[in-house]
């Protein structure tokens, strides 16, 4: 009986089930600029209703903290302003430590050009805003104006599409978190109220505490809210803002890549629980899985759905309600401040980015992401001119005047429309104007020795670009030319690779050119280059995995930085730095920095580098799409059309140890917990999509799905219930991983169909979804989002399984 699980979803059902959905959509870019925005329309109706004066009236509401004989009082409004937005200026904290530490401002020289953009981006409207109120009391206002609002801006950049190119988000990104900076200094230095030192004292203590607690290895919450709520008291009576408390904190929490030595830690703690069950070991292995990811990432993770959808639209609720009467409106048009403020964002914005961004890359500072045109530079410039958070938060630190405050936010709500507008607009009519493909010559960006993978003299003076595709037949053709020029030109010739994987039609591609990188970062990029080229008909997530042991790199390194994805981003920038030059199509050379068209041997290119020296100084699938299984071979789906069998009580000595197993396990079982992204769970459309190749079936605890010695197995979906899989290793105990509703089970050798070396078996009556395999390669061959989830968990379950090998750890042959 074949259902469809897109209507008959797997799992409890009810009310949040089906608010599930929505929940996902708030919290990406677009969601939360959305429910920003329908809380700004929230409060502009409410303050603009017949019940408009209840809008004051309630957010003026006082509320009062009292110990003892101490008191703390503040209305309602101020209460989100300096006590929730604590929460959102440590979230904006995190992002800033992690950008300078790992992210896009790491690398100084690429961090160059933002930072610029950003810096002259701060000055620049504040001079626009002060030469429309100098003289007047409103000049202390002029913070108002320096900040991008993040959220609104990616929220834009989302809902733009193939019309934002992707090196400008992230341009835009970086100059966003050094604007945040920034902001964040000004309000620091400029908007910090008559000092006392005594309570300044008190919060430093606090803060000390916290830094303490952290070297103490203290993880539990309620210690650090206790501490932290006394440093926040001590900064909100020192007269310094108390939102930079969260700042300060986010700034002293760590922020490093996750560490081998943690994750080891932690998988070891988690095989002593499977093989022990016990309360003990399951709270030492739920800790250590949860120090293992980064503390920064972790918290991040915590608030960042917090502050997007409750703390920030309630702020735009308590902030932005602003009067739109004929007499507010006809003041705020003739208001110096209104004009300034709207002046130096929407105008200010735009200069100063244009101006800082051509001054870093005239004094050499950095360089430009390739596809960064004028008018993309332009459009993305105009969209930081929307100020609105951080905005409308400065206005309430520097204008007591209520009717001054207000025409301030008139502003803020008109420049954050207006720079959306023209933001929207230059950044179509660049994509409207960008070059065909066919009319990009250059290469962009040029050879860089400390970037690129060059082979032969970095300073040779014949250089040829290769834009290439590991499974592409005519690249792997090229690459004997290529090896031809290296022998006839010798010391003079350098030979750059870049990758642009053709994932449409090469669906091995991208895993292949992420497997080249990661066999670089161990110092062996050529090596695998000439093996994946050698070898296009083996490029299969095991083949991968043969091809790094040929080359004796570190298989439990290499499997797990291909599983986690460490180096998709790096091939996805040369990817882009093709499009931006001009690449149709593989392979793409480019001879001195010029696309080379015509005749590709070796002839014909060493002609036109000669010549040119005398003018110019498949998400990769892995096993998915080509699974091994011989011409002939019986049909993957072995299990798809048999019912499922009972575990014997008595009979060959693995069932009886199944049966044992499963008699020893604790009540409840607890699910395995996910390590890595080796069992991840799918979500309602991928798991329909999968439904539509699949049969459902009911089971009950004792059915066997499928066991040693059969020729394959199916890819088995949990929908209910619970099923084991079970590892069986001479002279050692069995491995036992429990797997819950919307995780998928198998290993690398499903797809190589290789024989079945574990046994998996309900441990309660529930509902499974069985693929059986030439489907399941025919729906990854297609579907490129459901390959690259299945490699991936796939590869970082391999490399589990070569850890357990390692530590002599009973296993199977997969890891399930």
């Amino acid at each position: 009986m074949s259902q469809d699980v897109a209507r008959t979803p797997a799992g409890p059902g009810g009310l949040l089930d089906r608010a599930a959905p929505l929940g996902r959509r708030l919290r990406t870019e677009a969601g939360g600029a959305g429910l920003l925005l329908a809380a700004t329309l929230a409060a502009l109706l409410w303050a603009n209703s017949p019940w408009g004066s209840t809008y004051d009236a309630f957010w003026h509401t006082e509320l009062a903290l009292r110990v003892g004989g101490a008191e703390l009082a503040l209305d309602l409004q101020h209460w989100v302003n300096d006590g929730l937005m604590t929460f959102f200026f440590f979230v904006i904290g995190l992002e800033v430590k992690r950008e300078l530490v790992l992210g896009e401002l790491a690398d100084r020289r690429r961090a160059a050009v933002p930072a610029a953009a950003a810096l002259v981006g701060l000055v620049v409207p504040a001079l626009v805003y002060a030469a429309f109120t100098l003289g007047d009391e409103a000049i202390t206002a002029w913070g108002v104006v320096i900040s991008t609002d993040t959220a609104f801006l990616l929220g834009v950049l989302a809902l733009l599409g193939p019309a934002c190119p992707p090196q400008l988000r992230v341009f835009l990104l970086a100059l966003a978190i050094a604007d945040d900076v920034g902001a964040l200094t000004v309000i620091a230095l400029f908007y910090t109220e008559d000092l006392a030192l005594l309570p300044l004292a008190g919060a430093a203590v606090g803060f000390g505490l916290m830094l303490a607690l952290r070297g103490l290895r203290v993880w539990r919450g309620p210690a650090y809210l206790v501490v932290g709520v006394g440093a926040w008291v001590g900064m909100y009576l020192s007269g310094v803002h108390p939102t930079l408390l969260g700042v300060a904190v986010a700034l002293a929490t760590p922020a490093y890549a996750p560490r081998r030595a943690e994750v080891a830690d932690a998988a070891s703690r988690t095989r002593a629980y499977l093989q022990s069950p016990s309360p003990e070991y399951a709270d030492a292995a739920r800790l250590s899985i949860a120090r293992s990811v980064p503390v920064g990432e972790r918290l991040q993770q915590l608030w960042r759905p917090w502050t997007s959808t409750v703390m920030v639209p309630l702020f735009a609720i308590a902030n932005a309600g602003v009067p739109l009467g004929a007499d507010s409106l006809r003041a705020a048009a003739a208001s110096p401040v209104t004009l300034g403020v709207v002046a130096g964002l929407v105008v200010g914005k735009l200069l100063g980015i244009l101006l800082g961004t051509g001054l870093a890359v005239r004094l050499r500072l950095g360089d430009l992401a390739p596809g960064i045109g004028g008018l993309y530079l332009a459009g993305g410039a105009a969209l930081s001119g929307i100020g609105f958070t951080i905005s409308l938060f400065i206005v309430d630190l520097a204008l007591d005047d209520d009717d001054l405050a207000d025409q301030a936010r008139i502003g803020v709500l008109a420049a954050s429309v207006l720079a959306s507008v023209l933001g929207v607009a230059l950044l179509r009519l660049a994509a409207r104007r960008s070059p065909a493909a066919d009319e990009q010559l250059e290469l962009d960006p040029p050879v860089d020795p400390g970037r690129d993978h060059v082979r032969g003299p970095v300073d040779a003076p014949l250089t040829l670009v290769e834009y290439g595709d590991f499974e592409c037949p005519f690249c792997g053709r090229a690459t004997g030319a290529v090896d031809e020029l290296r022998e006839l030109l010798g010391d003079r010739f350098r030979y750059v690779f870049r990758h642009s994987p053709l994932t449409d039609v090469h669906p091995h591609a991208q895993l292949a050119a992420e497997a080249a990188e990661a066999a670089g970062a161990q110092g062996r990029f050529w090596q695998m280059h000439d093996r994946l080229f050698a070898s296009q008909d083996r490029l299969t997530s095991t083949d991968l995995l043969d091809h790094a042991a040929a080359l004796d790199l570190d298989l439990v390194r290499f499997a797990r930085e291909l599983g986690a994805g460490r180096y998709r981003r790096r091939v996805e920038q040369d990817a882009e730095s093709g499009r931006a030059s001009g690449v149709g199509g593989t392979p793409t050379f480019f001879v001195h920095g010029r696309r080379h068209t015509g005749p590709t041997d070796a002839a014909t290119l060493a002609a036109a580098l000669l010549d040119g020296a005398g003018r110019d100084g498949g998400p990769g699938t892995g096993d998915a799409a080509d699974g091994g299984a011989p011409d002939g071979a019986p049909d993957g789906g072995r299990t798809g059309g048999l019912p499922p069998s009972r575990v014997p009580r008595a009979g060959s000595a693995v069932d009886d140890d199944i049966a044992q197993v499963l008699a020893g396990l604790p009540e409840p079982v607890q699910e395995t917990p996910d390590r890595g992204g080796d069992h991840p769970r799918l979500d309602d459309d991928r798991l329909a999509r999968l439904a539509q190749h699949g049969t459902r079936r009911a089971v009950a605890r004792g059915d066997v799905l499928y066991r040693p010695g059969a020729p394959s197995y199916d890819l088995v979906v949990v929908l209910s219930g619970t099923v084991a899989v079970i590892g069986h290793v001479e002279g050692g105990p069995p491995v036992v991983r429990v797997h819950g509703a919307r995780r998928f089970l198998g290993e690398l050798d499903l797809l190589g169909g290789q024989p079945v070396t574990r046994t998996t078996v309900a441990l309660s009556s529930g509902e499974v979804l069985l693929v059986p395999l030439p489907r399941l390669r025919a729906l990854l061959a297609e579907d490129a989002d459901l390959r690259e989830l299945v490699l991936r968990a796939y590869l970082v379950r391999r490399a589990v399984r070569f850890e357990l090998a390692t530590d002599r750890a009973p296993a199977g042959r997969g890891e399930g």
